[in-house]
């Protein structure tokens, strides 16, 4: 591979414009290159001029990519010493708190409770990682001018640039500090001593992080093809014996209540999983947005090699319901069950297998998300929220199925009625009711009580508005001989449409921060783009469309184009396929934002310290600082 591929699959993302710009630089050299005058053309003064303009304007190029980098590394690097000197007090204060009873009451009167010992072990671990991020930025800049200024001296047949790289690189500070490095060696003692118990091998165990541009396993790339082409085989079967087969309409109807439910929670998890496959493709950090653990997280192969197992799962179930008298069975209504039980087991086994660090992340930002008032709200629990709203139909059918079973165990007549009632629309109610109350939560945590989270917790008020007015348009439509001569039809359109609108002002201008540019070749997008310009107008038009197609659903079913459960389908998958596209712009909008304020690393707060505690970390911060005092005080350019 190319250094320049090599130099863009290593940097952290969002730090990417402070680093050097190696393929710009590369591409001056080769046009100067392209445009030098021939030798026989014209005379010897002005082919040298020209190599000596070259020259000048290519070293000072490198010189403002330099100042540029260094700049940028001094400020981490200070950023990096205080938060050092945080921890290692709060390491103190803890160890000291564990150590004397007394201490620890006398501290509780004076201080803010000491940080747990958990909280400061992500803490450390967290700036180790940030650390090794900033040694990455290091090597990579130094050896990207190293190469840069060995090009340039090939092919413009010169050593002037290297004679620069020595001069200048080799003398910044970024390059010559060992600052970062005792930094490392202080964090690695420091986590030994006070959350390791001295054990420097579980320690460093702790603090390991995974190397940059480490390829996926080969295993789970084999098992991944594996499952997606047997649920791809799966997946065929399943609709040529549904076609094929001459399946009465009552059959046809119970197994679409039985398994809408399973199947919409495999394609959504199938679009996930290509969520986050294309997510890593054009470096979205979605490690970082979500809060995970890096260094166990579940990558996209990964991602996809659990969901396509799942959908050749269910593929199986299926099949062996349409066919069951082909296996002899009498009663095919246990099999939804089985794959819903699994499912369960798969996702609430407590044991250390199948993902156990993604299953537990997954069940804490749940947790979080249905106790929304007493949490601070974060990004994972208002988007997985957002998914929800996505997939309420998905919750129905299984709050169905589960009826289904009660009844059918049990005996009562009404097994088989799949109708809606009033827990129906308590369920379509409760995303957008968790939603709410995260809006109110974070306009509540805000400093800036921003309007724009009140602004957000109405259309969730809408939302929840339309469900009550469609439940009570179904609810009284048998009081009349036409739908539209029921006044609550009205009210229904009305609210809906509204909710639709407003919804879609909010994707365009907050979610996905479109229409910033209105002139230009980014018209109606934004300045910075990530995805194919091609995508971005393609979400417009397609997120305008899915937005309103319970619209075309509403007509279809009036005028007896579809049933109602197939309409009811149809709208289920396009609000999942429209959800499956939003997850691309909205995280690539807080994937600027990172960028924007550089945030490579997740944010551990601890306790926060008091004006005398302000000078302590001062005074630390002086010691460590005098060590490395005879590289920091010298001026190299």
């Amino acid at each position: 591979m190319k250094f320049g591929k090599t130099f863009e699959s290593l940097l952290t993302s969002e730090w990417q414009k402070q680093y050097m710009n190696y393929n710009e630089l590369k591409a001056i050299i080769m046009r100067a290159v392209d445009d030098a005058p021939e030798e026989g053309g014209l005379n010897i003064s002005a082919i040298r001029e020209y190599y000596q303009e070259f020259e000048a304007f290519f070293l000072n190029t490198c010189h403002q990519e330099l100042t540029r980098v260094n700049d940028f590394f001094n400020y981490k690097q200070a950023e990096a010493r205080r938060k050092l000197a945080t921890l290692n007090y709060q390491l103190m204060r803890t160890g000291t708190a564990a150590g004397s009873a007394n201490s620890r009451n006398q501290q509780q009167e004076t201080n803010p409770k000491p940080p747990t010992a958990n909280k400061l072990r992500l803490a450390m671990r967290e700036f180790y990682l940030s650390l090794i991020m900033m040694q990455n930025y290091q090597t990579l800049n130094n050896t990207g001018f190293r190469k840069i200024c060995k090009k340039y001296d090939k092919y413009l047949k010169s050593d002037a640039a290297l004679a620069w790289y020595e001069r200048f690189v080799l003398g910044a500070s970024f390059t010559v500090s060992s600052e970062l490095d005792r930094m490392i060696v202080t964090v690695e003692d420091l986590y030994t001593q006070y959350l390791a118990k001295g054990d420097r091998f579980k320690a460093m165990e702790s603090l390991r992080v995974p190397p940059l541009g480490q390829p996926t396993p080969l295993i789970h790339l084999f098992f991944s093809g594996l499952s997606m082409g047997l649920f791809l085989v799966g997946f065929i079967m399943c609709l040529l014996v549904y076609f094929c087969l001459d399946l009465t309409p009552e059959f046809r109807s119970i197994f679409i209540s039985l398994f809408r439910g399973p199947i919409s929670g495999v394609i959504f998890g199938l679009y996930l999983a290509i969520n986050v496959n294309i997510w890593q493709k054009v470096g979205i950090n979605h490690v970082l947005i979500f809060e995970l653990e890096r260094r166990d997280a579940v990558c996209g192969v990964k991602a996809l090699e659990m969901a396509c197992f799942l959908g050749y799962f269910c593929s199986l179930n299926v099949l062996l319901y349409l066919l069951y008298n082909e296996f002899y069975m009498d009663n095919p209504y246990m099999i939804p069950l089985v794959e819903v039980a699994v499912v369960a087991v798969i996702v609430l086994n407590p044991i250390h297998i199948l993902f156990y660090s993604a299953r537990i992340w997954l069940l804490r930002v749940t947790g979080r998300m249905l106790l929304a008032p007493f949490f601070f709200v974060q990004f994972a629990d208002f988007w997985l929220a957002d998914q929800w709203c996505s997939v309420v139909t998905c919750f129905v059918d299984h709050y169905r199925l589960v009826r289904f079973y009660v009844r059918y165990l049990l005996g009562w007549p009404s097994a088989f009625d799949f109708g809606a009632d009033y827990a129906v629309a308590i369920i379509r109610c409760l995303p957008p009711w968790i939603r709410l109350w995260q809006s109110l939560r974070r306009y509540r945590d805000s400093s800036s009580r921003s309007a724009d989270y009140l602004i957000n917790a109405f259309k969730y008020t809408l939302s929840i508005i339309v469900v009550i007015f469609s439940t009570v348009q179904m609810e009284t439509s048998g009081n009349y001989k036409s739908v539209f001569q029921n006044p609550w039809t009205w009210v229904y359109l009305t609210s809906a449409l509204i909710s639709s609108f407003y919804s879609l002002a909010w994707d365009m201008l907050k979610d996905f921060g479109l229409f910033r540019e209105w002139k230009g070749e980014n018209l109606f997008l934004r300045d910075q783009l990530v995805y194919p310009k091609w995508f971005y107008y393609f979400v417009i038009v397609e997120n305008t469309l899915l937005r309103f197609v319970w619209l075309l659903e509403f007509a279809m079913v009036y005028q007896n184009v579809l049933a109602s459960h197939t309409g009811t389908t149809l709208a289920s998958f396009c609000e999942m396929t429209r959800r499956f596209l939003w997850n691309f712009l909205r995280l690539e909008n807080e994937h600027l934002n990172n960028c924007g304020q550089f945030r490579a690393t997740r944010d551990i707060f601890i306790t926060r310290v008091n004006s005398e505690e302000e000078l302590l970390l001062e005074s630390m911060m002086d010691e460590s600082e005098k060590a490395g005092k005879e590289h920091l005080d010298k001026k190299y350019f």
